[in-house]
Order: C-alpha cells, then sequence, then structure tokens
C-alpha cells in the first residue's frame, strides 16, 4: 500500500494572511469606486458654484458636499492605515498573542468598509428619519473636526474660495464712486480778465535828441 500524503497543517497565521489578502482585494475595489464618487460629487459642487457665482459659496449644499468629500476620503485613509497595521501584527514571531488584538483590527476594518459602501448609495438617501440624518452629519463633524489640525470650517472656507475662483474667476473689486462735488447750479458766470494792452517802450535817448534837432 502506497504511503498517504502528509496532510498540510494550516496555521492561523495562514488564515490570517489570507484575510488580509482578501481585505486588500476589497479595499483596492473600494478604492476605485471612491474615486469615481468623489469625481462625480466634485463635479456637483463646481456646477452649484457656477450656477450662482455670487453667493454660492455661501450654499450649505456646497458645504455638505465639500464634507462628503473629506469624509470618504478619510475613510479610504483610515482602512488602508488598519491593513498595514494587520500586516505587522501577522509579522509578529507569536502570532498566538497578537491574535486577538488582530480579529479586533480586521472587525474595526470591515466596519470601515462598511461606512464606505454606504457612501456608494448615498448615505442620506438611505436614511428613514431625519433623526439619521443629523446623526450622519453630526458624525461627519466630528470625524473631520478630530483629524484635521486647526479649524476645520476655516479649511473648508478656504477650499470652496479656491473652488469658485477656478469655476469663476477671481473676484473683481467693484469700481470706487468718485466723490460727489459741489453743484455749481445758481452760481453767477465768472468773466474772463480783459487782455492788457501792450505798454509802448520809451524812446531811446538817440532818437529824443534827433527829434530836437529836427
Amino acid at each position: 500500500m502506497g504511503q498517504k500524503g502528509s496532510k498540510i497543517e494550516v496555521t492561523k497565521t495562514d488564515k490570517a494572511i489570507l484575510q488580509i489578502k482578501l481585505s486588500k482585494d476589497e479595499l483596492h475595489r473600494y478604492t476605485r469606486r471612491t474615486e469615481i464618487l468623489i469625481g462625480r460629487e466634485r463635479e456637483k459642487l463646481k456646477a452649484l458654484l457656477r450656477e450662482d457665482p455670487k453667493n454660492g459659496k455661501k450654499n450649505p449644499r456646497a458645504r455638505i458636499l465639500l464634507k462628503k468629500i473629506h469624509y470618504q476620503n478619510h475613510l479610504l485613509e483610515q482602512a488602508a492605515d488598519q491593513l498595514i497595521n494587520l500586516e505587522n501584527l501577522v509579522s509578529t514571531v507569536e502570532f498566538k498573542l497578537v491574535e486577538q488584538q488582530f480579529m479586533m483590527g480586521l472587525k474595526q476594518g470591515n466596519e470601515v468598509l462598511t461606512k464606505l459602501n454606504k457612501e456608494f448609495s448615498g448615505a442620506e438617501d438611505l436614511m428613514d428619519s431625519v433623526a439619521d440624518q443629523i446623526a450622519y452629519q453630526d458624525e461627519v463633524d466630528q470625524i473631520l473636526s478630530s483629524s484635521v489640525v486647526g479649524g476645520f470650517e476655516e479649511e473648508l472656507d478656504r477650499e470652496l474660495q479656491q473652488l469658485d475662483q477656478e469655476v469663476n474667476g477671481p473676484a473683481h473689486e467693484p469700481a470706487k464712486a468718485e466723490p460727489n462735488l459741489p453743484s455749481t447750479e445758481g452760481l453767477p458766470a465768472l468773466s474772463e480778465p480783459e487782455a492788457e494792452e501792450p505798454q509802448q517802450e520809451p524812446q531811446s535817448d538817440g532818437r529824443q535828441r534827433e527829434a530836437v534837432l529836427t
């Protein structure tokens, strides 16, 4: 009888490496879809600014769109960072010591991808109540405010200003009004000064003596 082949043992580390590969492939797919989504939302934002060059920057829809773009970029970065952390855990010599930490990180990464999946479907459209929409906006504001150093609202203002100039051109300052001069109506007309007659030069002494001799 032939010898049976030895059974290859699949370790937990092998399973973890396979899980990371699957997650990485999924993240690549989400990245491509998110880039397309962000491109569409940026075009919508430019259209809003183009439709109302004067007050487009103050339109709440424009501000929300820009926040969504930042939020989606943040989710992508968060998912990518999580994968890097998981890869570092798998490379640990004693994987069993960090297995629980790995599973927790994998769960968090899947939660980020779930949030991205909602963005593809239009997060606001999936919400049944105004309260859900408010909660979504609050979550976006909280995440973005904590991830940006300095004032996030001020950064939004600057970015909207740059986009507005890109779409509509630089804003021109209104021409300064000429100062109002007092009216001359009712004042007497000024007479022109009369031209003075040229004075005759006195004759020289030689001509005077000549006149006396004659």
